[in-house]
């Protein structure tokens, strides 16, 4: 069984950790949701994911869309390298709101 968490870091930002694939995503995206539904603005804090594929691609396409619908500001950081390569061969970066690295 594959494992992700999403956990609390204050000022508005969460991190999601642990592996995001076919099997986790669906669990973590209904708490997002409710995050992202609650908060006006967010910053989801990808830094400790140690493994992700298109289903964590999706997540965040999907979160975006949830915040955009909802008038909220989703702000990614730390997004991980193959998530961030995986959005440029599908063309859907422009898609989504990642903050620049440090």
């Amino acid at each position: 069984m594959t494992e992700a968490v999403l956990h609390e870091a204050g000022d508005g930002v969460v991190v999601l950790g642990g592996v995001l694939d076919f099997a986790s995503v669906p669990a973590i995206w209904e708490q997002l949701r409710e995050r992202i539904a609650q908060e006006s603005a967010l910053t989801l804090s990808l830094g400790q994911v140690r493994q992700a594929n298109s289903a964590a691609l999706a997540l965040l396409l999907e979160a975006v869309a949830l915040a955009r619908a909802c008038s909220h500001r989703l702000t990614l950081e730390n997004m991980p390298r193959n998530l961030l390569e995986l959005a440029e061969l599908s063309n859907v970066t422009f898609l989504l709101a990642v903050a620049p690295a440090d």
